[in-house]
């Protein structure tokens, strides 16, 4: 599997638990990005209508974020607050290393 394969293959497992943990706590999606052809970086938020929060992928720095804010609506320069920030080896292409950061990140919220 090539190392952008990886950085999707990840992201969409973290985003689709998230949703799942998300939904059942009262929260939706309400946008998501991924048009980088370069690093691959892409982001979805959710909300509850009283704080919304993000997952990134920053394939420049090559690592995970899970960010919060309470400032909506959610304008451009919207403050985040990182809750979690997970660094990741791309080249590291065993599926337990993988889970291990989608269970960092979906335990962070607990």
């Amino acid at each position: 599997m090539e190392p952008a394969e990886i950085i999707i293959k990840t992201y969409l497992q973290i985003r689709d638990a998230l949703t799942e943990k998300l939904i059942k706590q009262r929260y939706q999606p309400v946008h998501e990005q991924h048009d980088d052809p370069l690093f691959f970086s892409r982001y979805m938020i959710w909300s509850n209508n009283e704080e919304a929060l993000r997952l990134t992928w920053d394939g420049k720095e090559q690592w995970f974020a899970l960010e919060v804010t309470q400032d909506l609506p959610l304008k451009a320069l919207s403050p985040w607050s990182t809750i979690i920030i997970v660094p990741f080896e791309t080249n590291n292409k065993t599926s337990v290393y993988a889970e291990g950061i989608v269970h960092r990140i979906i335990t962070s919220l607990d």
